[in-house]
């Protein structure tokens, strides 16, 4: 898919791409980040078309934040869905909630939650530590310190 249409807009809007007003909860932007992206993947879009179709859909608050956002720095010739990504992330997804995030993953415990809750929590967390767990057998660890007691010791047994 190169070049967005209408009929394109519609499709993205079924497969849940919805608008962005602005928001001060990170956890919101970072949400419509990620659904966006999920629904770019499923229609194949190009960098370009990513990049047409978000501007396209920001209303309200968000609209007058990026119209303001080239205005402020020198403007490339061509705008990309990384340029757009990384100002997103900086006015919406503060490096203080991602620091936040990386400390409640260092800190993460199964607790009272069942498995699946803790599996699904530690899976959502670890991308605020990529540095941290990008080896496969280093996160297989820290999953494994957060699991409960007798949770952990049979998983000890599966994995020897």
């Amino acid at each position: 898919m190169s070049e967005p249409s209408e009929m394109n807009f519609e499709k993205i809007r079924k497969m849940g791409g919805v608008e962005f007003e602005g928001t001060t909860d990170p956890t919101v932007a970072e949400q419509w980040l990620e659904r966006m992206e999920m629904v770019f993947e499923k229609l194949e879009c190009t960098n370009v078309a990513k990049f047409k179709y978000a501007i396209s859909i920001l209303q309200k608050d968000a609209y007058d934040w990026w119209i303001s956002v080239p205005n402020t720095k020198a403007k490339p010739l061509v705008l990309t869905w990384d340029d757009f990504v990384k100002a997103f992330r900086a006015k919406y997804i503060p490096h203080v909630y991602c620091d936040a995030k990386k400390k409640e993953f260092l800190n993460l415990r199964q607790g009272s939650m069942s498995i699946t809750e803790y599996q699904q929590k530690f899976l959502r967390l670890s991308r605020y530590v990529g540095c941290i767990t990008d080896d496969e057998r280093d996160k297989y660890r820290k999953f494994e310190e957060g699991v409960n007691g007798s949770i952990r010791k049979s998983v000890a047994n599966i994995a020897t």
